[in-house]
């Protein structure tokens, strides 16, 4: 298929990988009618632009990958309904069957080069064309070869954190696996934080206005001191942590040269992952 005139709508937390897929997809012809990290954002541009193509991560600020799949599928279609790639650092199978069911036609593990993200596009474009199903019915899912063992090799890095359904014990277990020690402030911090943002997610939304004065007043302390502990206890994570399961928790953030997440984002990242484990949970 010829891509020119492609119309795609891209929604990646990564500013990096964004502007790599944007830059390419436009010197190939396409029409990239939105780049963005925020999925409400994104799911406002696939509503009113009509792309042909989505290429979405599963965790985005505002609403997740799902949620857009969800809202997509109460839409009623007069054109034909977009392609929807989901790409993703998440190595979680049941979240792979769950946006497969919610609508995805296909979901591809970070790292993704854009020549194999493209070539992957048209495929399923030509699929589409010729008039058959679906094409998750034939091709739904991608995990790089190179990438299956170490897969299964992080399950059993990831036991230590298995989620149990009960919040306060989850937010500790991956505290503690990811390497944040418990004698210090900054995990308690974090950890008050995490639990504040799943009941809230404005939240993380207004960190300075509303996140760290409600630490502060309970902990008895200021909003600039929670601020620097939890910096601090994240700096920590990073120089003594399990990069295994930094790696498991953060994908693409734990890159040579990256450097740490901030603390909006290293909160952000957690509390979307138990956001999504929950959901799973509670349709299974």
């Amino acid at each position: 298929m010829d891509t020119v005139g492609l119309r795609v709508v891209i929604a990646d937390n990564n500013l990096q990988d964004r502007e790599s897929k944007q830059k390419t997809m436009a010197s190939m012809g396409m029409n990239v009618v939105l780049a963005t990290g925020n999925g409400s954002k994104a799911l406002e541009a696939i509503r009113d632009e009509k792309p042909d193509v989505v290429v979405m991560d599963m965790i985005l600020p505002g609403i997740d990958g799902i949620g857009i799949l969800e809202e997509i599928n109460k839409t009623n279609y007069k054109a034909k309904k977009p392609i929807f790639i989901i790409e993703t650092a998440l190595r979680m199978e049941n979240l792979v069957n769950e946006a497969i069911q919610a609508g995805a036609d296909y979901y591809m593990m970070k790292p993704v080069s854009n020549t194999m993200l493209i070539k992957r596009m048209t495929q399923l474009m030509d699929r589409g064309e010729e008039g058959n199903e679906r094409a998750q019915k034939t091709i739904c899912r991608e995990i790089p070869a190179r990438q299956e063992k170490r897969v299964v090799e992080r399950k059993n890095l990831a036991e230590g954190y298995v989620f149990c359904g009960d919040l306060e014990k989850d937010v500790t277990n991956i505290l503690l696996e990811i390497g944040i020690p418990a004698h210090i402030k900054g995990y308690q911090y974090i950890r008050e934080g995490i639990i504040m943002a799943f009941y809230d997610r404005n939240m993380l939304h207004y960190i300075t206005k509303f996140l760290y004065p409600s630490i502060a007043k309970k902990y008895k302390t200021t909003s600039s001191s929670v601020e620097r502990t939890i910096r601090h206890a994240i700096e920590v994570a990073w120089r003594r942590g399990n990069l295994e399961i930094l790696e498991e928790v953060f994908g693409n953030t734990v890159c040579a040269g990256k450097g740490k997440p901030t603390n909006s984002e290293f909160m952000a990242l957690l509390t979307d992952k138990l956001r999504l484990e929950y959901r799973t949970r509670s349709v299974s």
